[in-house]
C-alpha cells in the first residue's frame, strides 16, 4: 500500500523511518514481497516478535486489494505460528483472495522460509474505505 496515503505505513511505507519498507508486487492473482527481519524485531531470546509477523501478513493481504485498485479494511484476522523466525531469516510473504461474498472477502497469506511455511494467516476484509467507516472524519 505504498501509495501517497500509505507512505508512513509501518509495513510498506517508504517514508517511515522505523518501518519495514516491504515492496509488494503482483504475482498473478497474488501479491508477494521479501522480508528479512532484523535484531530490533525480536520479542524473546532471538525470536522475531509474532506481532511483526502478523503485521506483515495483514499488510500483504491488504495489498491484494490495493494493487488491484480498490480498498478493503481488515475486519478479522487469524494467525498461525508454525516455526520460530530469527533475525536474518530470508522470508517471502505471499497473499491471495480465497473467496468473496458480497462486501466481505476472505484472504490468505503465508510467510515462507526455504520452502517451509513458518507463519500463515487468514483475514476477512470489508470492501470499504476509512472515510466510509468513520463517517468522513479523515
Amino acid at each position: 500500500m505504498a501509495g501517497r496515503e500509505a507512505n508512513y505505513c509501518f509495513v510498506c511505507g517508504p517514508d517511515n523511518p522505523v518501518g519495514l519498507r516491504l515492496r509488494f508486487q503482483r504475482d498473478g492473482d497474488a501479491v508477494t514481497a521479501e522480508f528479512v527481519p532484523r535484531e530490533e524485531h525480536v520479542g524473546w531470546q532471538g525470536v522475531v516478535h509474532g506481532g511483526i509477523l502478523a503485521a506483515v501478513l495483514d499488510d500483504a493481504m491488504g495489498n491484494v486489494f490495493y494493487l488491484q485498485g480498490y480498498q478493503a479494511l481488515t475486519a478479522r484476522m487469524e494467525v498461525r505460528f508454525r516455526r520460530p523466525v530469527r533475525p536474518g531469516d530470508r522470508l517471502r510473504v505471499r497473499a491471495w483472495v480465497a473467496s468473496e461474498d458480497g462486501r466481505t472477502i476472505t484472504t490468505r497469506a503465508e510467510l515462507v522460509r526455504d520452502g517451509d511455511v513458518v507463519c500463515s494467516g487468514e483475514g476477512v476484509f470489508l470492501r470499504r474505505t476509512l472515510r466510509e467507516v468513520d463517517g468522513g472524519a479523515r
